[in-house]
Formats: C-alpha cells, sequence, structure tokens
C-alpha cells in the first residue's frame, strides 16, 4: 500500500490508494510527538506499513527533482524561512516520517530552478510541492491538458500541457486567497515603516484577513458572498491568465478545474467568469494523487510530469524485493 501526504496551509492530509483518507490540523500536529503522529496515521489509514510514502513539505524549493527522502539537503527547501504561517505542524509530520522505517520520497515545488516555460522564471517559486500531487492525480484520471486554480486560504493556479507541468502563479504572485495575499502598495508601505514584516504582509493579504476575519463562519451571509465573489474573481482571472499561456503553446483548449474547500461554492460562478465548463475537486484529492506518485516511482517511473525521479529513488520495487 502507498501513502500520500499533502502539506496544506492549515491541515495536512493523508490519503491511501486504497481510499482511505484522514486530515490533521497543522495546530494539532505542532503538538504532537513522532510516535503519536506515526500511531494515528496508521490508526486512521491502515494498520500497516506503507511500501512508499509521497511526502510534501513547505515550499519545495530547494529540489528539482522527486528525490528519496533521505538525499533531501535542507527538507528540500533553500532555506527554512519562507512565505506562509509557521505553526511547526508540517515539520512534526516530517520527523514522523523520518523516523518511520518506511520508505519515503520527496516532492519538489515549482519554481526558478524547474523546467518550465521560461518567460515564468520571472518569479522566484510558482507552487507547492502538493500541488504537483494534485496534478498527477488529474493526470492518472486521465486529464492531460489541464489547469487548475487552487483557491482556499491561498491561491495558486498552474498549468500542465500535454502530461508536463509548465508554470505556475503563486500565492505571492497575484490573486489573493481568504486568508493570504501578495503585497499591495498599502502593505509594501507598511513593511518598509517597520509596521509588519513581509511575511506578516502576506499572510494578512487575503480577501479576508483585511477586513479581520479568519474564517467564513465568521462572516455574516453578506460579507461570505462577497469574499466568495471576489474570490471567485480573482481564480478566474488566474484561470484566464494561464489559457493564454497554453493557447500561446498550441492547446486552446485545456481542461479546467477548481481546488480547494471552497470549490464546489465557487465552481458556477467562476464557470460564468471564464465562460467555460470547471469542474471541482474533492479536498483529498492532491493527497490521493501524491499516492499515485508513491505507487508510481515505487514500479520504476522516471519521470512525474516532466520532472525527473532522481536515480536513488527509482525501480525501488525490484530493489526491496531482491533484498
Amino acid at each position: 500500500m502507498f501513502l500520500g501526504i499533502d502539506h496544506g496551509t492549515k491541515a495536512i492530509r493523508f490519503a491511501t490508494t486504497d481510499g482511505h483518507c484522514w486530515e490533521l490540523s497543522r495546530s494539532k500536529a505542532s503538538g504532537l510527538d513522532a510516535e503519536e503522529i506515526l500511531h494515528r496515521i496508521q490508526a486512521n489509514l491502515s494498520h500497516c506499513a506503507f511500501e512508499l510514502v509521497a511526502l510534501t513539505y513547505s515550499m519545495g524549493d530547494g529540489l528539482t527533482k522527486v528525490m528519496r527522502l533521505e538525499d533531501a539537503p535542507n527538507r528540500g527547501l533553500i532555506q527554512m524561512d519562507g512565505a506562509g504561517a509557521h505553526v511547526g505542524g508540517g515539520t512534526r509530520v516530517f520527523e514522523a516520517i523520518q523516523s518511520s522505517g518506511w520508505p519515503a520520497i520527496i516532492l519538489p515545488g515549482i519554481h526558478r530552478g524547474s523546467d518550465i516555460d521560461p518567460r515564468l522564471k520571472v518569479f522566484s517559486h510558482g507552487m507547492s510541492p502538493e500541488k504537483v500531487g494534485l496534478a498527477y492525480g488529474l493526470f492518472r484520471s486521465g486529464a492531460n491538458s489541464f489547469i487548475v486554480s487552487d483557491a482556499s486560504s491561498n491561491t495558486v493556479t498552474f498549468a500542465v500541457l500535454r502530461g508536463k507541468i509548465i508554470g505556475a502563479l503563486d500565492a505571492p504572485i497575484f490573486a489573493p486567497g481568504l486568508i493570504q495575499g501578495p503585497l499591495d502598495v498599502e502593505a509594501i508601505r507598511k513593511v518598509d515603516a517597520g509596521l509588519m514584516t513581509a511575511n506578516e504582509a502576506f499572510t494578512r493579504g487575503g480577501i479576508l484577513a483585511k477586513t479581520g476575519f479568519s474564517s467564513l463562519e465568521e462572516c455574516s451571509p453578506a460579507e461570505r458572498s462577497h469574499a466568495l465573489e471576489t474570490l471567485a474573481l480573482f481564480a478566474a482571472m488566474e484561470i484566464a491568465g494561464l489559457m493564454i499561456l497554453m493557447r500561446d503553446l498550441g492547446e486552446p483548449n485545456p481542461d479546467l478545474f477548481l481546488a480547494g474547500s471552497p470549490a464546489p461554492m465557487l465552481r458556477k460562478r467562476v464557470s460564468d467568469l471564464v465562460g467555460r465548463d470547471i469542474k471541482s475537486l474533492e479536498r483529498f484529492a492532491a493527497a490521493k494523487g501524491c499516492a499515485c506518485i508513491a505507487e508510481d516511482v515505487f514500479k520504476g517511473c522516471e519521470s512525474i510530469l516532466g520532472l525527473e525521479v532522481d536515480e536513488r529513488a527509482r525501480f525501488r520495487e525490484e530493489r526491496i524485493r531482491s533484498l
């Protein structure tokens, strides 16, 4: 059996290739030790060890390949601090998998060092590793050229052309999510004035955060409607932007998808704005896609959506079974 792990903004989601799913909030994970995390994984998923785990962690900007966990320098990061809220839960899960004895691989993010459309390399970072899992799950289900906008706490939109990731727009670049968002002029002025750090500005730059809310549940019906309408508009704008890229590369009609917890509420409105039918994905889609990556790498797959699988991680199935 194979395990995929989605390191999301608020929660860490786990899925196995036999259909079991489980979610652990990052705040809860931060208070657990490795032994307790492993116990909960097994209790909630399968009560067994895993043949291979595909792990995602933070931004993944220190990797360009799928690698064994033990071979990834600095947990796959250029530096430990990055954009986003630092809770500690993702680190606890990383350490738990590291200590588990289960064979594990770590997925890269998409960034300036990745093999993507060179025009998008003007941005240092495109998307975090769990989006690779999201993309691979769709690819395994039969999609070949598609765009996904993952709009929730933050908004990240990416494009896959004929089975290869070609670029992404990360949360600090353009569209705000509900909680996090890019730095506008007001935020830049506050950073320059020493009133907040750039990361604090990012983590407070979302649609709800700018009005003092931390969730849709805190909003009145009118405020909730306005927040979702705004989120839908920006998700549609990012999708439309990447449709221009796809058309320029010879694909005028990619499949379109929405991910993130609000996706079912946004789908119709975003479809209307873009003028195309858009399908929504369920909350464990990224973790399930990561589990599919684990299975295919175990079977000897050498490339995941254009991302090379490091030689030390390849053909694990034959190596393990020969021991």
